[in-house]
């Protein structure tokens, strides 16, 4: 079967915008924690609330629609198994090697911590509270999403197995445009519902949704409505910034339904841009999507230490934001390059061969 190659792209921008994300949330204006806190500045901020109603929930979707593909080739057990190792394995890897370094930044910025790493190594794993990691304590950090991708992967399969045994004719082929949107608002209508602080129960709908709703057939009808998908999305994305951070109004539920329509309406555009516009490749990209788990895993840590050294330096909050984005990027690049030359880091961090 022939890639999909605006999958891969698609999940690729989605990782590439957690540089701007993740260093933009060290100036968040909403008392949120974080590894680092610099300061709270709206238009940074404005960024953060732009683009949280649907990256995440876009990259579960992506999963679940590479799992279709996926399974055309490979049987449920082998992709558990492919799953296992490439999701698992480096979630232990990085909780033991990467994590910390964060929780160190945190504490040394957030608590006042004079030791140096080595002795905190110690004080990370000895220390349990919220599980944030923002006090210094054990965390897995940034790593939640390939715990909960493998729990939302699993459940999925059960799920798909039992429908193949009741109801084998399931098809997706009849349903329209407002039947789509329908599914990813109830989708997105399950955000509240939480588990660790994540929104499980709306990703494992999205991850289904992909599976089962988004063929290559029902993303040709919604590109029939894609100018009217964007112009909602704008318009809800704009909305939904403007009341959240600088209107002064306290309506939750005004700023929910803006919330709702920017997610649900954001995937949409994304999915039909995406497959008109982005199944295409080269060198450059090609290389960048073949790592994405993995620059998924190096980014946030390089983010929070070039943070911790730019922010003594220097005191325009903009471009310290822009230098440490620049900056993790390159220097996540270059360890992804040189996991990729280690064969038993290739290993640990789930990047060698599929099983």
């Amino acid at each position: 079967m022939e890639r999909r190659i605006y999958i891969d792209n698609l999940r690729l921008l989605c990782i590439l915008l957690l540089f701007p994300y993740h260093a933009a949330m060290a100036w968040n204006c909403w008392d949120e924690g974080n590894y680092i806190f610099l300061g709270a500045e709206t238009g940074i901020s404005a960024f953060v609330v732009a683009v949280s109603p649907w990256y995440m929930t876009l990259l579960f979707t992506i999963a679940g629609m590479s799992s279709r593909y996926a399974l055309t080739k490979r049987s449920v057990k082998e992709y558990i198994a492919d799953r296992s190792y490439k999701l698992l394995l480096p979630l232990l890897t990085g909780t033991l090697i990467i994590v910390p370094v964060m929780a160190y930044v945190a504490d040394r910025v957030n608590g006042g911590y004079t030791g140096d790493f080595l002795s905190h190594y110690r004080v990370f794993f000895m220390k349990w509270t919220d599980l944030t990691g923002y006090d210094g304590g054990f965390t897995i950090g940034h790593l939640w999403f390939l715990l909960y991708l493998f729990i939302i992967t699993i459940s999925s399969m059960g799920i798909i197995i039992l429908q193949k045994r009741c109801l084998c004719d399931l098809t997706a082929k009849h349903v329209g445009f407002l039947g789509i949107s329908a599914l990813c608002m109830v989708a997105m209508a399950l955000e509240p519902f939480r588990l660790a602080g994540k929104t499980i129960l709306s990703y494992l709908l999205f991850y289904l949704i992909g599976y089962y709703i988004f063929s290559e057939e029902n993303i040709k009808k919604i590109q029939k409505y894609g100018g009217i998908c964007a112009a909602i999305f704008l318009v809800s994305t704009a909305l939904n910034v403007y009341l959240f951070l600088w209107s002064g109004i306290k309506s939750p539920a005004l700023n929910t339904t803006f919330m709702y329509g920017a997610g649900t309406f954001g995937i949409l555009t994304l999915l039909s841009f995406g497959q008109r516009l982005l199944n295409r490749t080269n060198r450059v990209i090609g290389y960048l999507s073949r790592d994405s788990f993995l620059i998924y895993i190096f980014h946030f840590p390089w983010v929070i230490i070039f943070q911790f050294f730019f922010y003594r330096m220097m005191t325009n909050t903009y471009l310290i934001w822009l230098i440490s984005m620049v900056c993790s990027f390159g220097f996540t690049i270059m360890t992804c390059f040189l996991i990729r030359k280690i064969s038993l880091l290739q290993f640990l961090f789930g990047a060698g061969r599929s099983r």
